[in-house]
């Protein structure tokens, strides 16, 4: 009998110590895996969708609000700004494309984003191909592309009409006498995109100008007139090396925000994603070292239990290396079961909570991409557990041979 076959054999006899530490190694190579594979996919995700926008200007509020709101869909509007700043901007020279937003209504939950077709310029599908699975692009008011998750979760195809409801989040206040029409459905991009539903800018103000009670009291109070505002703009510079001029010239002269996403995008990572990984990351180590004394533990009290049985296989001719060697690959085959349970487990996780993630976050995780730091740390979780065996392989190699028999 080969030594694996022999480890398999004993590992079964223990089932109930075997499957209880297989299980604390999968844990702790689970989260790790998890920890690892959401965090770099959310930085990366993060990342790209800001990489084209160089300045987002917004109302007066939160520069971080004014970014999640603006190119994630993920925080209430910062308020709105005049079409004055909008129409100088597209004057700017020093600005290639300004990309305008009006928000504040929504459908069902998902956010309904006023904008252009230029909207849509430069960005794809996760998988390759046309960016609309379906349909065109909107050309009027009151036409619509959904994106992926939205058609998934609301059952839309083209032709279908909606109401939207007034507010950032779901709501009752539904404007049942302006209808939408599905005109589009764009293929999965695993962006903010898929949980968006995307209109012509016009139609935000042509609802709003017909505002209910509540609106109208919303209106009176602020002084503003939604068909007379945008709620962000997105520019794209000729030289980006003139983004922080121009984001200081508008926070000093205007009544808007100016702020480069990116940069905050790099503080939300370090200040906030950076610290829970690091901090999720020691908890699944910690687990991880438990199971390496869960291996030595039960390999060491295995040992003395089965002290006959290895006086008789060196009565029978096995070399103290044998004994070892059958012990390290015990340990081994333990922890190896743990790493490949562990691999699935931190995985099927991220594979089964994707469309959730996906509707409120926008960001869809790749749930069988491999890192390589995940390579590593499954490599180090296994000679963790080999190096736990030696310990009990050790006794096991110093074991009396004439005096176990002669005591058992």
């Amino acid at each position: 009998m080969s030594d694996l076959r022999l480890a398999l054999a004993y590992l079964r006899h223990r089932i109930l110590v075997t499957v209880l530490t297989i299980i604390s190694v999968a844990l702790g190579l689970g989260l790790a895996i998890t920890v690892l594979t959401v965090a770099h996919q959310t930085r990366d995700t993060l990342g790209n969708e800001v990489s084209s926008v160089d300045v987002v200007i917004g109302g007066k509020g939160g520069p971080l609000q004014l970014v999640l709101n603006s190119l994630y869909y993920l925080d209430a509007p910062t308020g709105n700004i005049s079409l004055d700043l909008w129409e100088r901007m597209k004057k700017d020279p020093d600005v290639a494309s300004v990309i305008p937003l009006n928000m504040g209504d929504n459908f069902l939950g998902s956010p309904i984003i006023g904008t252009v077709p230029e909207f849509f310029a430069g960005k794809k599908p996760r998988r390759g191909g046309e960016l609309l699975a379906a349909g065109k692009i909107f050309t009027a008011p009151f036409e619509t592309v959904v994106g992926a998750d939205v058609a998934r979760r609301q059952h839309l195809k083209l032709g279908d009409t909606f109401v939207g409801a007034h507010g950032w989040a779901k709501s009752n206040d539904f404007h049942t006498q302006f209808p939408y029409n599905v005109v589009g459905i764009l293929a999965t991009t695993g962006t903010s995109l898929d949980r968006g539903v995307f209109t012509d800018y016009r139609s935000v103000w042509i609802v709003h100008s017909h505002p209910d009670e509540d609106e109208k009291e919303e209106q009176a109070k602020s002084g503003h007139n939604p068909s007379k505002e945008v709620t962000a703009l997105l520019l794209r510079l000729s030289q980006p090396s003139r983004r922080f001029l121009l984001v200081q010239d508008i926070n000093l002269h205007e009544n808007a925000m100016a702020v480069v996403p990116v940069d905050e995008i790099s503080k939300l990572v370090s200040v906030f994603i950076a610290p829970l990984q690091g901090l999720l990351l020691a908890v699944a180590y910690l687990v991880i070292i438990v199971a390496a004394l869960t291996i030595l533990i039960g390999l060491y009290l295995t040992i003395h239990q089965r002290r006959r049985d290895i006086a008789i296989t060196r009565a029978l001719g096995a070399t103290r290396a044998d004994v070892f060697r059958q012990i390290t690959v015990e340990a081994a085959a333990l922890a190896g079961l743990g790493v490949i349970c562990g691999w699935v487990l931190g995985h099927g996780l991220i594979a089964l909570s994707a469309s959730h993630v996906m509707s409120k976050f926008g960001i869809y995780p790749n749930a069988w991409q491999v890192h390589p730091v995940e390579v590593g740390i499954a490599a180090g979780v296994w000679a963790l557990g080999i190096l736990a065996g030696l310990l009990p392989a050790a006794i096991a190699y110093r074991l009396p041979v004439a005096d176990t028999l002669a005591k058992e």
